[in-house]
């Protein structure tokens, strides 16, 4: 992992040399929100000059694919471990990778979920052996003894020639125990959806694989696709979530895509019953062709 980087090297503003955000180091237990499922949204997450900065050195589309292709509406990123390698990426680009994947920025995520997390899963600190708040903390992708890999991944879903979601109602994989959203919405782009939506369910969770049926949700609330959005939950099977259908257009999305990652699986999202896939055929056969989830 590379050295952190000195305030000499941070990009100036003309007075003090700029630092990379903390972004949860400013909140408190009391802020995160419990219903439908444990999570945390906030607009203008950090300071206009500092979020100009970060935005004016977001890499583009075509560093992001380093060569490859790429579909419609199809999610691309760099990973923690790339951009951390790669001198392509500002100094305060590389500080805000470097620390959202450090234990420091672990023990925040803690201080502010650790309640939460025990009453989701009661069993997991004895699994692993450890506190959450002792939890040894390695970049993914980087060697070392670990409890958890975080990631912190620069994220574009490519430009929509055919109108969709980049992700349908879903939670993410059992491994991931924390996820995080800050989005870089780029000026004059007007394109409808791409929102960030919160469902709640309305019986008892079952799964396909790790998407939830539209007739077993209701979405209850929104967060905006805009510039310096941000948004944060806690992972379980009550943490259903999507991705609004986003209008043709040839501006990609972008956003940073923070991850907790255990070697373990926190929990077993239950799946649908013999007799159910049965009478869901069709969104049987559907999941089953998706590798998004």
């Amino acid at each position: 992992m590379s050295a952190a980087v000195t305030t000499s090297a941070v990009q100036e503003t003309g007075h003090a040399p700029l630092r990379a955000p903390h972004l949860l180091a400013d909140l408190r237990p009391e802020d995160v929100l419990d219903d439908p499922f444990v999570h945390f949204t906030r607009s203008k997450i950090v300071a206009p000059e500092v979020y100009a900065a970060l935005e004016a050195d977001f890499p583009s589309l075509e560093m992001i694919l380093n060569g490859r292709s790429a579909g419609n509406n199809q999610a691309v990123r760099m990973t923690v471990k790339q951009v951390l390698n790669d001198r392509r990426i500002s100094p305060l680009w590389r500080e805000f990778f470097e620390y959202h994947t450090s234990g420091e920025y672990w023990r925040d995520v803690v201080r502010l979920f650790g309640d939460r997390f025990r009453r989701a899963f009661p069993d997991l600190e004895e699994r692993m052996g450890r506190r959450y708040e002792d939890w040894r903390v390695v970049p993914r992708g980087f060697a070392g003894e670990a409890d958890l890999h975080l990631d912190c991944q620069f994220v574009m879903n490519t430009p929509v020639t055919e109108v969709g979601s980049v992700k349908t109602a879903h939670v993410d994989l059992c491994d991931k125990i924390f996820s995080a959203l800050f989005y870089f919405r780029q000026d004059g782009d007007d394109t409808p959806g791409s929102d960030f939506e919160i469902y709640r369910w309305r019986r008892r969770p079952r799964f396909i694989k790790h998407r939830a049926m539209d007739r077993d949700v209701e979405r209850v609330k929104i967060v905006k696709y805009e510039a310096n959005a941000y948004a944060c939950f806690l992972n379980s099977e009550q943490a259903v979530h999507g991705v609004s259908p986003r209008g043709i257009t040839k501006i990609p999305r972008r956003y940073i895509n923070f991850i907790a990652e255990l070697p373990l699986k926190a929990f077993e999202p239950r799946q649908l019953s013999g007799l159910q896939k049965l009478w869901y055929r069709s969104d049987v056969k559907a999941a089953s062709q998706d590798e998004r989830y």
